[in-house]
Order: C-alpha cells, then structure tokens, then sequence
C-alpha cells in the first residue's frame, strides 16, 4: 500500500487525470479521509466531489464501496474511471444474477479498486455472504443528502446504510457528500450514519461567477426565446423543461432560429441521449432542451447559461441544476422563469404524489399477482414486470400506478429500477449435457456462436431467464442485431434449446421483504414527506419572489449566515439603479437654477442637468409635490411657482 500522504494523492491525480493541484476544498478533504476521520464533504456542484473518494481509493490497498442512488450515474462514473485506466464496476438490478455474482467474485479477487452500489443492494443475501470477504477499505456515500427526510431526494435505504454495513472492520474509512444540505439535513445524515467527531469540509456555496436571474413572466415562450437567443452567443447552455413536448418543441424552435438544439428526455432511445450528450459536450450542439433527469454526471465546465422554462419543486434541486453552469470558473447566467400559477401546479403535483393507503394496498397486491409472487414469497433478484399489465390488474392509470410505486419505494416496501439499454433474456431449457453435446455436433460456426452465448448467460440460465445487455452481446458474439435475431430464431424454434426474450427499456422490481397479506408501513412516516416536499415549495417560491440578493438568499438557506450581497444578481442590479436615482437638496437646485431663465421641457431639463430621464422625472416629481414647480396646461413644460 501506498503512504497515505498528501504528497502521494498529488502524484495520483497527476498521473490519472493530469491535474498538478487540487481545488479548493479537496485537499483538505483527502487529507481528512487519510487521516482515518468521519468525513462530510459538502461542495457545490461541479466542485469535484468525486475526486475527493476516487483519489484515496487509489491510494489505499483494499476496494472502495460507493453507494450511488442512480443507474444513470453509476454507470457513467464507472466509464469515466475505466478511460482513465483505472479498474472500477458497478451492481444494481439492471444486471443479472449471475453478472452480480461475477462481479463480487472480481472484487473478492482484487480486480477493482472501487464498485459502485445501489443502497439496496447492501440488504441482498448475495450481498450479505460476500461481504465479509472483500477487502474493503472505504466506503463513501456519494448524495448523502438522500438519508434525510429533509433532503429533497429522500430515499429510505439510505438511512440503513449504517446497519446493513455495522460489521465492517473499525479501520473502515467513512466518507459522505453531496452538494445540497440544509443544516437539518447536514444534521440528520450525520447522526443516521453515527459520525463521531465528524469532519466537515465545505467550500462554502458561493459561485462567484454565477450571475443568478429571475423574472416572474405570464408569456413563457416569448421570455424563454428572448433569454435564450441573447445567452446562446456566449455558448452552450442547457434549457430545462417539465414536459417531453416542450422538449420536442423549443428544440425545433430554436434550431429553426439558428441556434442548434436537441430534445433530451426519457421517451428518447437510450442511445439517442448518449448521442446527444456527446453531442453537446463536444460543442456539436450548443443547446440541449431537457428534462431535470439531463446533466447528471456530465462534466462540461464551458456551459454559460442554465435557463429553467418553470420552477423547480425546491431549491436543492433548482441550485444543482443551474449549478451545472460556470464550471469553468468564467461568469455564466442561471436563469428562472416563473409565474404565479406554477406554485398552484406544483403544489397540485405534491398532493396527488400521495395516493390513499387503499390505493398503495391496490398497487401492492398488483404487482405481487404479475410477479406470481404467494404470500411468505420472497424475493432474491429484481424481476422485469409490464407495467401495463400491472396498471390492468390495479384498475387505474399508468400514471397513477407509476406514482403509487414510487411511494412503495420511498417507504423502503419495493425497489424499483428501468435497464438503461435493450436487454435480451436468454434461459436454456435443454439440460447442460445435452447442449454441450449439440454444441460439439453442430457446424464450427453455428457451435463457436452458441458456445460464446452459454457462457455469457452462465449455468444460472438453465433455470431461469438470464438478462444481458444487448451492445454487450452482439460485441462478445461479434454479430449485428439481424444476425443474432436470427440466430436465437433458429436456436428457440427448430432447435428448441432455449427461449428468448427482448426487453426495452423495462421496469425492474424486487420486494424488500416477503411478501405479506397486507401492507404495513406507518401511517405518518408514509404522508410525513408530503408536508416537508410542501414547504421546501414554499422555500422555492419565496427564493423566486424576493427582492433581496439572489446569492444571500442561496448561501442563507444552506447554512451561511454571513453572506454578502452579490452585486450582480437581477435584484442587486435593481437595487443599484434605484439607489442611484436618489437625490437630494443640491439636485432639486440643479432644477431650480435651469428654469431660472423661463419655462423648459423635460426633454430640456434632461440635456441641461446632463440626467437619466428615470432620475429627472423622480427629481421632477417632487418638486410638483412639493408645489415648488409648475406645469403648462398642455403638459409640456415646466416652470418655477412664484
């Protein structure tokens, strides 16, 4: 093992992603981690958090466990690591079981430094057999802010982290981060992941070269298209929608307006956003027009403005996605805009988020009855389920099952996860001898094909359908779509050695617990939420509606009571303008001494006092008030009273 220095981590990120320096705040947090302390590192966005855990992975002899709430993310970071050498995997529901094994096998064997884990995959019998024999050294918790309730991503497995990890060597370094943390949330994840003496790093949320600006607007798309048009000549930007059609439609706008734009949004192929983030991180396209689910896990420093089409539902959310602006130090505009009637919709939103405890009940039973499962079942790996045969069984709405699921699994009853590409389930039903037997008696070709597909599904698919991600397949098999659609064809109807299944993007879910006769979860804990997601609403209104600075309103809400106007923000610049019409006795003078020759208009008395027409008329103004002047009955001049 390498010296845990911070000379050695200097050297690390140099000779992994070619930087000489850490940024402000990391240094100390490494060293905090290799010093053995309980570390919270709270940055804002785009502040390198990741480097924070990946640094010392490299240092340290054992594998590093990064819990991470989301597919989408894991899988980038673990592409990001594997371009720079560096040997690292990820285990959530998308793979199959047999993949997951594997996986935990390389790690029992040291070929990772880091794997990257679903928090509820720690409570996997898989998991809890192979733990005790990994060498881990570290496990960092990658948005934390997901332990608590106050958090605006609340995820229940979380808070079991420490629990389902509780027999985890003492010498096991602790390592949290997120970037959006109220002090009740900074003091809730503490407390749940049981830090003593913890050590808290924070660059503070200060984003100099941000200048944050908001307009209330009851005509969106002639505001949306003036803030765009003016910010796309500084660069690229990100335009955030809330639906899939105002994706489709400011997309086809604005390229029609010369400005190259691209919909990014969950309706879109899985290889179609892949594209379109390479795109508009090469700069290909300088406008992306997506939903909040874009940005997470893409580093591009240049990105000038962040404009965001309605409010956010909190401020946590709304800081981390303009946040994604201005990383490169370089001044970038986050932009809302807002109208009094999306506060009514969102808090309409909030409230049919909760659906009545029958209607969980209803959900529950439904997806127990698709997934065949009796009462007492148990569930050992997540199971794909058509959710619209589910939605037929519960009697309702796609959408309103889809929002019942979700609450099952922020009460910690299901968890729940799509595949992030087309899937192919493969399960043999001829016996093992007799398929290795055809493989031997079949032409070189057909047999070298068949051999490299059985090994990929492993023994496991014999029993049960074994999942694997279609580009993966066609690579190892080193087969196009057509050719290997045909070949499973052959293989399932004239051969009848195996069944497959194609699978888009699908829904995946797995019981927590076995499955019971009625559903037990409390009452309060389950409605609780509801009442905090409103009034973080109630944070995001006022911060929309204040006429203080923007950034003090920011930094005060996460904990930074000492912060100092801006300067730069819509309201700092108002507030400016203003002062700067102020007057007093030696401007009305001024007036005074210019109509002393006679009867002046406006115009006049602007050109003379040299003024700002806004500062003229205030001056003007007063001095009718103050019945010191006197107006022409056509309106048009001023003159002094007698």
């Amino acid at each position: 093992m390498a010296e845990l220095t911070l000379e050695n981590a200097r050297d690390v990120l140099n000779k992994y992603w070619g930087y000489d320096s850490f940024r402000k705040g990391q240094e100390k947090a490494i060293r905090s981690t290799l010093e053995g302390n309980q570390t919270l590192v709270l940055f804002p966005t785009g502040g390198g958090k990741s480097l924070c855990y990946q640094v010392p992975a490299m240092l340290m002899d054992g594998l590093t466990v990064v819990i991470s709430p989301l597919v989408a993310l894991m899988q980038d970071q673990v592409d990001q690591l594997k371009s720079l050498g560096i040997r690292a995997a990820f285990i959530n529901s998308t793979l199959s079981s047999y993949e997951v094994e594997q996986r935990l096998v390389n790690a029992r064997n040291g070929m990772y430094k880091m794997i990257y884990l679903a928090p509820e995959r720690l409570s996997t019998h898989l998991w809890k057999a192979e733990q005790p024999r990994l060498n881990i050294s570290m496990v960092a918790i990658d948005e934390a802010h997901c332990i608590s309730e106050w958090g605006h991503d609340f995820r229940p497995s979380y808070r079991n982290i420490r629990d389902e990890l509780e027999e985890l060597s003492s010498d096991v370094r602790w390592l949290a981060l997120t970037a959006t943390a109220t002090p009740e949330v900074r003091e809730d994840l503490l407390k749940s992941l049981r830090f003593k003496n913890p050590s808290v790093i924070t660059s503070g949320f200060k984003r100099e070269n941000l200048i944050w600006w908001v307009k209330q607007s009851d005509k969106k798309r002639e505001d949306v298209s003036k803030a765009v048009l003016k910010a796309a000549k500084m660069g690229s930007g990100i335009l955030y929608c809330s639906t899939r059609r105002d994706c489709e439609e400011y997309s086809e706008y604005f390229s029609k307006k010369g400005v190259s734009a691209k919909p990014y949004h969950a309706g879109l192929h899985p290889k179609q956003r892949e594209l379109i983030q390479r795109e508009w991180v090469s700069g290909e396209v300088p406008l992306v027009a997506a939903t909040n689910a874009f940005g997470m896990g893409i580093d591009k420093a240049d990105c000038r403005y962040v404009v965001h089409h309605s409010m956010p539902f909190s401020l946590e959310a709304y800081y981390q996605e303009a946040g994604r602006a201005g990383r490169d130090g370089k001044e970038s505009y986050p932009i809302l805009l807002y109208k009094k009637s999306d506060v009514n919709y969102l808090k309409q939103r909030i409230e049919k988020s909760y659906p009545e405890y029958s209607a969980l009940q209803k959900a529950y039973d439904a997806l127990c009855d698709e997934l065949e499962l009796a009462i007492g079942s148990e569930m050992e790996r997540a199971e794909p389920v058509d959710i619209n045969s589910v939605s037929k069984r519960f009697k309702a709405s796609v959408p309103k099952l889809g929002t019942a699921l979700e609450v099952l699994q922020r009460l910690g009853v299901i968890e729940m996860s799509s595949t992030e590409s087309q899937k192919i389930g493969i399960r043999f039903i001829a016996d093992s001898d007799y398929l290795l037997q055809f493989i031997s008696e079949s032409p070189e070709g057909k047999a070298e094909f068949l051999d490299t597909l059985y090994r990929q599904a492993g023994p496991k698919s014999h029993g049960e359908f074994v999942y694997l991600k279609e580009e993966m397949l066609l690579e190892k098999l080193q087969a196009n779509k057509n050719q290997l659609k045909k070949a499973l064809n052959v293989f399932e109807a004239q051969d009848k050695i195996l069944i497959a299944q194609y699978l888009e993007e699908t829904r995946f879910v797995r019981l927590l617990e076995a499955r019971g006769a009625k559903l037990h979860i409390d009452h309060n804990k389950a409605y609780a939420y509801k009442d905090i997601l409103l009034k973080k609403l109630s944070y995001m209104h006022r911060y929309a509606a204040t006429k203080r600075c923007r950034e003090v309103f920011l930094r005060t809400y996460f904990g930074e009571t000492d912060a100092d106007p801006c300067g730069k923000c819509d309201n700092c610049v108002k507030s400016a303008s203003e002062e700067s019409l102020n007057f007093d006795k030696s401007d009305v003078d001024t007036i005074k001494n210019t109509l002393m020759e006679g009867q002046k208009s406006a115009l006049e008395i602007k050109k003379e006092t040299g003024w700002k027409r806004a500062k003229c008329k205030k001056v003007v103004a007063y001095m009718l008030r103050e019945n010191i002047l006197a107006v022409s009955e056509d309106g048009t001049t001023y003159s002094l009273k007698s």
